[in-house]
């Protein structure tokens, strides 16, 4: 059986070991990566309009092939 390794300070307060701290950061990263694409994806979507960015000038249903699409 594993013996769990606890850290007491001077103080008597326990403390993390490595590899708690470690993952205790690999944590706070993940989080933290993802807070930044939730803000960059809210900003991206309130400053374009992707339906006007995508528009080429035409509906596909003119009739009259692609080209006129630019004209």
């Amino acid at each position: 059986m594993a013996r769990k390794t606890t850290i007491i300070d001077s103080r008597g307060r326990r403390r993390l070991t490595r590899n708690q701290k470690v993952g205790a950061a690999s944590l706070a990263t993940i989080v933290a990566v993802a807070a930044v694409g939730v803000v960059a994806g809210l900003l991206l979507d309130r400053l374009l309009d992707f339906d006007d960015a995508l528009d080429a000038g035409g509906e596909w249903d003119e009739g009259g092939g692609v080209y006129t699409r630019w004209m």
